[in-house]
């Protein structure tokens, strides 16, 4: 039975993600089309930090395993920055793996 060691944040990291948004909205709304600079630098300041929430940090799995078994790790890299393209990654990511035979 594989344990995951990394805890995604839930429910806090969803509400930092709604309040960053808004940030961002009213930034732009206020700071870009009202000429307040206080808000603009709100808004970039709210940007960054969703930008930074993004970030894809390593997946840490520990799993026991019997003789005979083996264990493949692959590296997918970065998920691509185009939307089709990052769709497409994600599920090659989360597809079942191969069972590939022990070598001796």
């Amino acid at each position: 039975m594989a344990s995951r060691r990394a805890d995604d944040g839930g429910a806090a990291r969803n509400l930092v993600d709604r309040l960053t948004r808004a940030a961002v909205r009213r930034g732009l709304r206020e700071g870009v089309m009202a000429g307040d600079g206080k808000w603009l630098a709100a808004g970039a300041f709210a940007w960054l930090v969703r930008f930074l929430m993004k970030r894809h940090e390593p997946e840490v799995v520990s799993e026991r395993l019997r003789p005979g078994e083996s264990l493949l790790v692959t590296n997918l890299g970065r998920p691509p920055r185009r939307r089709r393209a990052r769709r497409e990654w994600e599920r090659a990511r989360q597809a079942e793996p191969v069972a590939v035979p022990a070598t001796e």
